[in-house]
């Protein structure tokens, strides 16, 4: 079962099962999922096991290595679906953003800021980070190079719409300022998972801080 078929923000699949096989693996596979983010967010990337998943899901451990194969399997699919609503999160402001420029790409960027599992601390960040340069990580970097490609377009997106307004400086290359926004979240993001910004609060008010200096560059 993909794991995009679940969400995690309500008790039914996306997608409803048809058979009471398809059900009951969905109802498994969703109870693992929770139990993962809960354990995750409250005890951290290190002290979470299989074993404590498997106990708070009320399934056998083996059920949980069957689905996920490794905790950093699990965790690749936890974050896969925190990204995939992001970008929808992401949509939305686009769609009606806030009438100034600033706050408006500080909405669309809030959703990357309040990153959910980075709560769950800097290790787990940083197997996210590690686990996108291994070599049996292709997946994964495939998925993250979709999702980084859709993120800059949608800060290139709001950028025109603001541009077209007459609130953007005409010489701004839309594109290229989408892309230097994005590496700044970025790396903020990189250096919350090295330890050198201690946590996302702290992150996402650097990451805004930032936008609203660059911005006030580009700006009529």
């Amino acid at each position: 079962m993909a794991a995009k078929q679940i969400h995690k923000t309500t008790e039914e699949p996306r997608k409803a099962p048809t058979s009471l096989r398809e059900r009951n693996k969905a109802k498994k596979y969703l109870a693992m999922f929770n139990a993962a983010r809960k354990l995750l967010l409250s005890e951290g990337y290190d002290k979470t096991t299989m074993e404590a998943i498997a106990e708070r899901a009320e399934v056998g451990v083996a059920t949980v290595y069957k689905y996920f194969g490794t905790k950093k399997g699990l965790v690749m699919e936890l974050a896969r679906i925190d990204m995939e609503e992001m970008l929808e999160e992401v949509n939305i402001v686009v769609a009606d953003p806030p009438a100034d420029l600033a706050d408006a790409m500080i909405a669309v960027l809030a959703p990357a800021n309040n990153f959910e599992l980075a709560k769950a601390g800097a290790s787990l960040v940083r197997h996210l980070l590690d686990e996108a340069w291994r070599p049996q990580g292709e997946l994964w970097r495939k998925f993250a190079r979709w999702a980084v490609a859709e993120f800059e377009a949608k800060i290139e997106e709001l950028l025109a719409d603001f541009q077209l307004r007459g609130e953007l400086r005409k010489s701004v290359d839309t594109r290229d300022a989408a892309r230097i926004i994005y590496s700044l979240a970025d790396y903020n993001f990189i250096c919350f998972g090295r330890g050198e910004i201690t946590t996302v609060e702290a992150m996402a008010e650097l990451t805004n801080k930032q936008v609203r200096m660059l911005l006030g560059k580009w700006t009529t």
